[in-house]
């Protein structure tokens, strides 16, 4: 009996020591249930579109491209439960393999919100078929609660780097008035738009709006500037100004009444562009000069030919580039030479011609385009010509390459006795040809 107490003692020993310490592991490895379910963030994964192109053969082909689906924030109402990207995936995404990872307080299931039965366990990076809206449960680790979340997956239907366009009414409704304007320009202005042209009847009317979303036209004739170029409108100093083909500067600040501007010495003014700290006018018919006041004109150091300076058939254009710097361009073809003067305002260089001999060989076709409107917007420059033929250049003149982006619609094309003119004002691109007015703006500027 001793025998066998003493045998069964040390194993009765053991077996209780394994136990305690087979417990105290269980205790350590256990996750004690909580009752949170939330969830906190959603970051979408690599992302799959598809692009399909036409060769000049009529041939279509597919090209399967992947992009980062982190770079598309995804917001959270936590009052509605409500789920979605806050900027649209590009057009063309496969919304039925959408992979991504969910951050937040217990254990998530999926289903599509038609199908109440279809749950499936979620794990990190597994592909979410949105066909339709797909409901998200979070469920708390204690089984006694969980929250329903609804998530919206929003894709483009367009180009973001297309346009779309839309028909204005025109600045009158006289149909009559409209399509008798001949020399046209337009130029953005106290937030909204300036037009000056030349009517048939050999009056020069301004057309202007304060407003570009919701635009309201005041239309009047110019009193005082009957004579004067339509085409050498320019804003600067809260004023309107205009110079006539005989050389006399004109100023308004309303565009309906006009003053000729006193000359300190010089005797012609031929108005050429305007920065926000000077106008630029060829002076006497010969020197590029600039004035801070149009009465006093000092002249303007040129980096190249002078003769080159366009003096009848000429563009301009104020604007910034991406970092900020003021730059006025001058541009246009003097016999068959066509010219690009592209100025750093107040950096106290001389006035720059653009090489274009070797690399920066692609010129604009002046001759071409023919009424050119030069125009800065979506970081690059933009030339609409009368057919609305349209060029841009990302270097600031320097190179210019067909713009097919921006193809216009069947609609603006001008007839052989209209004139075409086009700015950007506000997010948009304003064209007016003959008895017609379309805006346009970028796709990406509409969210």
């Amino acid at each position: 009996m001793k025998k066998t107490l003493y045998t069964t003692l040390p194993l009765m020993l053991l077996a209780a020591a394994i136990g305690l310490v087979g417990c105290s592991t269980d205790d350590e490895d256990t996750v004690e249930p909580t009752p949170y379910c939330y969830i906190s963030s959603i970051t979408l994964g690599t992302l799959t579109r598809y692009e399909t192109s036409t060769d000049e053969d009529g041939e279509a082909t597919t090209t399967t491209i992947t992009y980062a689906g982190s770079y598309y924030p995804v917001a959270i109402d936590p009052i509605s439960g409500h789920i979605t990207n806050t900027t649209p995936l590009l057009l063309g995404t496969d919304r039925t393999i959408v992979p991504m990872t969910i951050t937040g307080e217990g254990t998530f299931y999926t289903r599509p919100i038609d199908d109440e039965t279809a749950w499936t366990a979620f794990t990190a990076g597994n592909y979410i078929d949105f066909t339709t809206d797909v409901v998200i449960q979070a469920r708390a680790t204690d089984g006694k609660s969980a929250r329903d979340y609804t998530m919206t997956l929003h894709i483009r239907d367009n180009d973001p780097e297309g346009y779309t366009w839309e028909q204005m009414a025109p600045p009158s409704t006289d149909d009559s008035w409209t399509a008798g304007l001949q020399e046209r320009r337009a130029i953005p202005w106290h937030g909204g738009i300036a037009l000056a042209a030349h009517h048939h009847d050999g009056q020069t009317y301004l057309a202007t709006t304060t407003a570009t979303a919701t635009p309201a036209w005041t239309v009047a004739a110019a009193t005082g500037a009957d004579d004067a170029d339509a085409r050498t409108l320019q804003g600067y100093d809260g004023r309107l100004w205009l110079s006539t083909p005989a050389g006399t500067l004109l100023q308004s600040t309303d565009g309906q009444t006009w003053q000729a501007v006193a000359q300190t010495a010089a005797t012609t003014v031929q108005l050429l562009a305007a920065s926000d700290q000077a106008l630029y006018a060829r002076i006497d018919g010969t020197e590029v000069c600039a004035s801070a006041d149009g009465q006093t004109w000092t002249p303007v150091a040129l980096q190249g030919t002078a003769s080159l300076f366009p003096a009848d058939d000429y563009a301009s254009l104020s604007y910034a580039q991406t970092d900020g710097t003021p730059r006025v361009i001058v541009a246009g073809q003097t016999g068959t030479t066509v010219a690009l003067w592209n100025m750093i305002v107040a950096d106290g260089e001389p006035w720059p011609l653009l090489s274009r001999t070797g690399d920066n060989s692609y010129i604009l076709p002046w001759s071409t385009l023919q009424q050119v409107s030069l125009l800065s917007y979506a970081d690059k420059l933009i030339a609409i010509g009368r057919g609305a033929e349209t060029y841009q250049s990302t270097d600031n003149g320097l190179t210019w390459k067909e713009y097919t982006q921006l193809a216009l619609p069947d609609g603006p094309a001008a007839s052989a006795s209209e004139h075409i003119s086009a700015c950007a004002a506000g997010e948009y691109i304003w064209i007016f040809t003959g008895a017609r007015l379309w805006r346009t703006r970028l796709n990406s500027y509409g969210e």
